[in-house]
């Protein structure tokens, strides 16, 4: 009797056992149990790596040569596995090193030198994941790198990377979602002309709270950035924010929503400190299928050292839509701004109604009309005491002068003092005369990016040409006046059987102000057509841009052919012409030319011929760039070689002043995995 009790529990007891194994198997299955298991062997690889180059430097006829080359056999290892379940922590790595010839010589008149020595070549990747299936789950990585980055540019960048950090996350689909990543990151770009080093700590956070209705966000972030341009003084920016947002939807309908957010920064740049104070409302309300209404208001407060600056800002509004093809829009707005430095203090109150009408029609088939136009009536009025008015963190996007998108970008007042003005990117100090330079025209003073940009600006840039910066200034632009001013602007395209488009577009301004104060009057005219079909495409573009601040004529062209000459090929030409022209100081000329062809020879070997060159002539300067590159990749099974060659050459010249920069760089790397 007892012995059939005991297999009784005996037998519950492992069908209890069985169940949980079951319930436990998806998370950790027995056979994948083990305190230390690789996937496979490790894969050993060996290669050799050779990159060398010659820099030729003219100045003023002056000629100083500089050889380098980098021989080096390498060895590396890949592998991957975890420790003791899948599903609690998984790593992979992957890396190899080293050892070579690092030579050098310099050549110039009444100076020679050689240098022969070792060098270490290390890169690597390695990474940790711990309990990636689950809710709750973290990473973390630390890397080198050695490589060679084409921005799209007429230069190539060597760029040397250290980087270690994690990520930390817990997720709950239904409710709450945690997520921070924190780390280092040291990157160093080498150009044609500059080195610039950027090193970056930082810690983020976002908390989010989700609900049916709407959700909640809770924001921190930490940054500290020390760049260093051509191994000079270090530049050290910080930057902290803290921050939270809202968003609800309200009403039967679901017809209201609303979006709250408030944020706190603190900056420091330049030995001196920004706090800012920013919260934002957002409502917008459907009542009808085809009428909206909206509310936005905005508040800043920023905090500069002996400056200050409150600006509040709020609008209201109707759109409506009678057709589908017009919708109109109605709104009343207002602002106020106050400022205050050491020399003086201004202040500027706005109130005023616009409208604006968007029509959008499609004419049969052949063509579509678009027309937009809108105008803004205010009162304005200003009060200013003391000496120059202090501007904080006032915001602009600009553009390289190579790019298509180029155009001249004013401060938004006028008689700006130059010595004041300070330029940041994302919490870091751009550098004056190295990454942009201030142009005077008339009244008005532009900032503008320096093509080619430097390593300092490209590494801020990336892939992209153009950034957001801030810029902060003082100026002469104090005024005691009431007036009132008018803005308006129209758009009008029409599309031609899809290949033909037509278009102007017309911003004017007008005020009443007395002929003593300093405010703008503007008339820009903007008129252009492109065309595209096929391969081909082109566009053409006129401005005149009349104010009372500065004046300039503008022409634009662009041509671009491209060609898919079979599934394995492509051919491609682009050209770009800008001119300006400056009542006040000058001409402005860009000619742009690149061109591009790759091609998959077979499925293991590729390569490509890719160049271009530009010429702008900025004020009296002259700068030429031209590069050509070409190279080769091959593969087969677990073998691969990857070879090229380039060159690059940048000429200067302004009055009594020239100087030209050419580089040849060959590449040949070679791997093999066994």
């Amino acid at each position: 009797m007892r012995v059939s009790r005991f297999q009784r529990w005996r037998f519950l007891g492992s069908l209890l056992l069985v169940a949980c194994l079951h319930r436990l198997s998806p998370w950790a299955r027995a056979q994948d149990i083990a305190w230390f298991r690789l996937y496979g062997l490790p894969e050993v690889s060996a290669g050799l790596e050779v990159d060398g180059s010659t820099e030729n430097d003219r100045l003023n006829g002056v000629t100083s040569t500089y050889d380098t080359l980098f021989l080096t056999p390498t060895v590396g290892l890949k592998t991957a596995g975890y420790i003791y379940h899948p599903n609690l922590l998984t790593f992979d790595f992957d890396g190899e090193i080293g050892w070579g010839l690092d030579q050098m010589s310099t050549t110039s008149p009444g100076y020679s030198q050689n240098v022969d020595e070792g060098d270490q070549l290390l890169r690597y990747l390695a990474e940790i994941n711990l309990l990636q299936e689950k809710p709750y789950n973290a990473s973390f990585y630390a890397a080198q790198d050695h490589t060679y980055r084409d921005y799209g540019s007429f230069e190539t960048f060597t760029v040397d990377s250290t980087r270690y950090g994690g990520r930390m996350n817990w997720d709950d689909d239904d409710f709450l979602s945690l997520n921070t990543d924190f780390g280092y990151q040291d990157e160093t770009d080498t150009g044609l002309q500059d080195t610039s080093e950027v090193a970056e700590t930082f810690f983020n956070f976002t908390g989010l709270n989700k609900r049916q209705s709407g959700q909640t966000t809770v924001t921190a972030r930490w940054d500290m950035f020390d760049n260093t341009l051509n191994f000079g003084n270090e530049l050290t920016s910080m930057d902290e924010s803290v921050g939270i947002a809202d968003s609800e939807t309200f009403g039967r309908r679901k017809q209201i929503t609303a979006a709250t957010g408030v944020t706190l920064t603190h900056s420091e740049y330049a030995g001196e400190e920004l706090d800012t104070v920013n919260a934002t409302e957002n409502v917008n309300i459907n009542h009808t299928p085809t009428l909206d209404s909206f509310l936005l208001f905005n508040y800043e407060y920023d905090n500069l050292q002996s400056a200050t600056e409150d600006f509040i800002q709020s609008q209201y509004g109707l759109r409506h839509q009678l057709y589908d093809s017009l919708t109109s829009t109605f709104d009343v707005h207002g602002s106020e701004q106050e400022s205050s430095g050491s020399t003086g203090s201004d202040s500027s109150d706005l109130y005023g109604v616009g409208l604006a009408e968007n029509y959008n029609k499609r004419l049969q088939s052949w063509g579509r009309l678009t027309i937009g136009a809108s105008v803004i009536g205010d009162h304005q009025d200003d009060t200013a005491s003391g000496g120059a008015v202090t501007t904080i963190d006032e915001n602009h996007q600009l553009y390289l002068p190579t790019s298509p998108q180029y155009r001249p970008v004013y401060l938004n007042l006028p008689n700006v003092i130059d010595g004041t003005i300070q330029v940041t990117a994302g919490g870091q100090l751009l550098i004056a005369g190295t990454d942009y330079e201030v142009v005077s025209s008339g009244l008005q003073t532009e900032v503008r990016l320096i093509a080619p940009p430097s390593s300092h600006l490209q590494a801020f840039l990336g892939a992209s040409d153009n950034l957001s910066v801030a810029v902060s200034y003082e100026s002469n632009s104090g005024v005691n006046a009431s007036y009132e001013d008018l803005n308006s602007n129209l758009q009008i395209r029409l599309d031609l059987f899809g290949h033909l488009g037509l278009y102007g577009r017309l911003n004017w301004m007008d005020n009443n102000a007395p002929p003593t104060v300093i405010t703008e009057t503007l008339t820009d005219l903007v008129g252009g057509m492109d065309f595209n079909w096929r391969w081909f495409r082109t566009g053409a573009e006129y401005e005149d841009y009349d104010s009372n601040f500065t004046h300039y004529d503008a022409m634009r062209f662009y041509q671009d052919f491209s060609f898919q000459i079979d599934h394995r090929s492509s051919l491609s030409f682009n050209f770009n012409e800008t001119f300006y022209h400056y009542s006040a100081t000058g001409d402005q000329t860009l000619y742009q030319f690149t061109t591009r062809y790759n091609v998959q020879l077979w499925s293991s070997l590729s390569c490509y011929v890719q160049g271009g060159c530009e010429s702008q002539d900025v004020l009296g300067t002259q700068q030429i760039d031209g590069s050509a590159q070409t190279g080769l990749s091959w593969s087969r099974g677990k073998l691969s070689i990857r070879t090229g060659f380039e060159y690059n050459d940048q000429s200067t010249s302004a009055e009594s002043f020239t100087s030209e920069l050419e580089k040849y760089r060959y590449f040949f790397y070679l791997k093999r995995s066994f």
